[in-house]
């Protein structure tokens, strides 16, 4: 063993370790590893950046803006709506709710289904007086195995193809996926819609949201006479209602409501504030600032749909803008003109003490404002708002215009007339032009942490190669495994990737399994899409945790899920994809090398 297959070998226990860890973001991981590789000469400094560049990245990003324009046009959501309707029993409301977000997932990425998906199945539930908890993780998971469908479903398809091209000359087509991929939706859907929803716990009781649980938080307070705020402006009792852990909400004045951002209205004598406290402090909160408590907690909440004073849910992204962050730190009202009337965490919800709340993905956010400033909030911190819009229908121009370029860079995909980056690339372009996807949302779509992490370990990839770890430890694998067929190499292959998968982010397992597999076929003479095949189906069977796919954490705030929740669906779903996969994988895959 030489000296840089040795570092090379210590830096890729340090990156497993580091991914597994979680303390730090897995972009800013894969940058840290990048440049210990070039410190350590392993990467050369002219190839620092070069993954920036590579095919795989502007592939990503190309799909991520070809998805959202197929999202805005409306009619993926419009359909899933009136498929669902009004289904009552568990398994048949999955089954409709799964298959189509997991057949969307392979026109418009994996996240961009569930996220279109995602308040639909509420309101479903919500209508059928269902938990919401049984058909999140199913819908998560069926969106998840959806992707493997055809080559843009997911990020790690795209990047195994990448590595594929550059080992053995030409990428996977865009359908090539698509045998194996319904093959696994299929029978993963059909496991989870008639037993696998029995395993998953209903943490979230049915309901019609989370304004129950605060109304005993609200309360409506006259302004009497002799009070010492009046004539200060709201700003400044919203300073003082902060320092005593209480929000200022708003301010009623006969027939008007003022909200409680607007911080230079003057308070007057028998106005009517409506503040959220904690019940044990309302009575000294009003004694100290001369108010007086009218009916507390008695129809205070808003209606959704006024427009004065707006409520709605939103779910923190992975990577949001406020993950990590508190309350203060956000300055939500300052900035964005919106008030945070709670948090929903592992199935419960939190109404009170929330200007230290550090915020995490998955996390529900109750907020409340004017409708255009929580619309706006929502949208500039990244959040996903759970509310269920009314569906406006598109112009059927618009739809058709976006449909058809789209379906024209998917067929010169499928034609082979220019590589993947190219072809989508160009059908992106064509939305900006046409105007038929904004500029502000071509950026939204795109995911910079998974560009980022894709563009750094790139080279360090490649580092693998150069140094011969890779066939190194492929040679370790079939050298342990003594003299056994290729199919049991091939399944330890699929294990050792959902393995990897389930603790690791996906895109970066395909990056570190897809050089391996193609190495481990060489070493015993088979055909190495076979092998790669299997790392595809792995690296999207992240089922254990909320870590290993972002649609898993996007669901776990709405489910009410735990972090030990996802494996007692999970497991029993990768037994079942396994056996799936090495039943059938061998027949559209044989082992035998071609020719």
């Amino acid at each position: 063993m030489t000296p840089p297959q040795i570092e090379t070998l210590v830096l890729l226990a340090g990156t497993l370790a580091l991914f597994i860890w979680g303390r730090w973001r897995h972009d800013i991981v894969a940058l840290l590893v990048l440049f210990v590789a070039v410190a350590l000469g392993l990467v050369p400094f002219d190839q620092t950046f070069a993954g920036f560049g590579h095919p795989a990245v502007i592939t990503v990003a190309a799909a991520l803006i070809l998805s959202r324009g197929i999202a805005e046009t409306g009619v993926l959501e419009a359909l899933a709506e009136r498929l669902a309707g009004k289904i009552r029993s568990p398994g048949l409301l999955i089954a409709v709710l799964a298959l189509p977000a997991a057949f969307m997932s392979g026109v418009i990425n994996d996240v961009a289904a569930l996220t279109l998906m995602l308040p639909a199945a509420i309101a479903t539930c919500r209508n059928a007086s269902r938990s919401p908890s049984i058909v999140l993780m199913p819908l998560s998971y069926a969106t998840v195995l959806g992707g493997v469908i055809t080559l843009i479903g997911t990020p790690p398809n795209i990047i195994i193809s990448g590595v594929r091209a550059d080992k053995l000359g030409q990428g996977f087509a865009l359908l090539e996926f698509t045998p194996i991929g319904v093959t696994i939706t299929l029978a993963g859907v059909a496991f989870i819609a008639l037993i696998g929803w029995r395993l998953v716990p209903q943490r979230v009781p049915p309901s019609n949201g989370r304004h129950e649980g605060v109304q005993e938080y609200l309360l409506q307070a006259n302004v009497d006479e002799d009070s010492p705020i009046i004539g200060e402006p709201l700003g400044e009792v919203s300073t003082q209602l902060d320092q005593n852990d209480a929000t200022l909400l708003g301010l009623r004045r006969g027939s008007v409501t003022i909200p409680g951002a607007s911080q230079w209205t003057p308070v007057r004598k028998d106005d009517l504030l409506l503040i959220e406290a904690a019940p044990d402090d309302a009575a000294a909160l009003v004694k100290k600032l001369g108010l007086s408590l009218i009916r507390p907690g008695h129809s205070v909440v808003p209606e959704e749909k006024k427009s004065d004073l707006h409520i709605a849910e939103a779910v923190v992204r992975p990577y949001s803008l406020i993950d990590g962050l508190t309350p203060a730190e956000v300055r939500l009202r300052q900035r964005y003109s919106v008030n945070l009337l709670g948090v929903a965490r592992e199935g419960t919800n939190t109404f009170s003490g929330l200007k230290d709340w550090r915020f995490h993905a998955g996390d529900v956010l109750l907020l409340q404002g004017e409708n255009d400033r929580v619309e706006d909030a929502i949208g500039r911190l990244n959040l996903l708002a759970l509310a269920q819009r009314e569906f406006q229908l598109t112009r059927p121009g618009n739809a058709a215009l976006t449909f058809l370029i789209a379906a024209l860079g998917l067929a010169a995909l499928i034609l082979k007339l220019a590589p993947a980056a190219v072809c989508l690339g160009a059908a992106a372009t064509l939305l900006l032009l046409t105007g038929r996807l904004s500029v502000r949302g071509a950026y939204q779509a795109i995911d910079p942490s998974v560009l980022v992490m894709l563009g750094a370990l790139i080279p360090v990839g490649d580092a693998f190669d150069t140094t011969g770890t890779t066939e190194l430890l492929a040679d370790l694998l079939v050298r342990l495994s003594g003299e056994i067929a290729p199919i049991w190499l091939l399944a330890m292959t699929l294990l050792i990737t959902m393995w990897v998968s389930d603790m690791v982010n996906n895109s970066a397992t395909a990056l570190l399994m897809a050089p391996l597999a193609i190495d481990i076929a060489e070493k015993v003479h088979a055909n190495p899409d076979s092998f790669l095949m299997a790392v595809v189906v792995g690296a999207s069977c992240a089922f254990l945790s909320p870590v290993g796919h972002q649609n898993n954490l996007l669901v776990m705030g709405p489910g009410g899920y735990r972090y030990t929740d996802f494996w007692r669906l999970g497991l029993p779903l990768q037994a079942v994809i396994f056996v799936t996969t090495m039943l059938v994988l061998p027949l559209l895959w044989p082992l035998q090398p071609p020719g």
